[in-house]
């Protein structure tokens, strides 16, 4: 099985988190600044751009600002998940070898270090929400939903494009170039009007994935309704995606240790 019962114990819950935490914090020792650049770079983008972009689209910057700043933090969430997948097992080479962590644990530590970095940068949000005065009601709790699906993808990502990158090293760079694609083409930095959503711009994000893991979190922190499509999508994503990770689990695990 791809996580077996004995997996979804507490013990390696904690152990999970705890490796997590401590590359985390080795990351950052020797900086000055440590964690805190983490908070630098977006902060400084969703500033500069949250101020520019919005005289630029004539969008008020209560609406535009906070707009940018979910998207672009539940961004990096998404982009640690998908970059740093196709690179996770070569990586992860001298305790495969070694026997030290099975492929679960090595995907489960990467995955608590990426959900690690986005709560540390989610305060960037709440600053957000504060300076520009944008309540949050309990109709925000279904975020929480959002996330938690967005996490369990990030899981099964991580086991198919992990065994992947393994074989085929060269797939790292096409991922970042498409994701590179994939940020200007999802409603980031910019804002689809309600007349563009049923033109073709409408087909396009229908067709967008990323656009719909990131309604389910963003919308309901601003307060506007999920699209039942949206829904729709992310959950047959999540169910095709935990099936495929299974049988490339089970078919490819033993070969990644030749891989790396």
């Amino acid at each position: 099985m791809l996580v077996p019962h004995q997996l979804l114990t507490s013990r390696n819950f904690h152990s999970w988190l705890y490796v997590a935490w401590f590359r985390f914090l080795i990351h950052y020792r020797k900086m000055l600044l440590g964690p805190a650049w983490l908070l630098v770079g977006p902060a400084l983008f969703i500033g500069v751009l949250g101020l520019l972009f919005s005289e630029v689209s004539g969008m008020p910057r209560e609406i535009f600002i906070p707009h940018l700043a979910v998207g672009l933090i539940v961004w990096t969430l998404i982009t640690g998940f998908v970059s740093g997948s196709t690179t996770l097992f070569p990586r992860a080479r001298p305790q495969i070898l070694q026997g030290g962590m099975a492929l679960t644990d090595i995907v489960m530590v990467d995955v608590f270090t990426t959900v690690l970095m986005f709560l540390h940068q989610s305060v960037i949000i709440v600053a957000v929400f504060v300076l520009v005065g944008l309540g949050i009601g309990l109709y925000a709790l279904i975020s929480l939903v959002g996330l938690t699906l967005l996490v369990a993808n990030g899981i099964w990502f991580t086991i198919v494009f992990g065994i992947i990158g393994a074989r085929y090293r060269d797939l790292s760079e096409v991922v970042q170039a498409i994701m590179r694609i994939a940020f200007l083409a999802t409603p980031i930095i910019w804002m689809p009007s309600e007349g563009a959503r049923a033109g073709i711009l409408g087909v396009y994000l229908t067709l967008n994935p990323f656009y719909h893991f990131l309604e389910l979190v963003r919308a309901p922190l601003l307060g506007n309704a999920i699209a039942p499509l949206s829904w729709l999508v992310v959950l047959s994503i999540t169910a095709c995606g935990f099936a495929l990770a299974q049988t490339m689990y089970v078919r490819f695990a033993r070969l990644v240790p030749l891989w790396v």
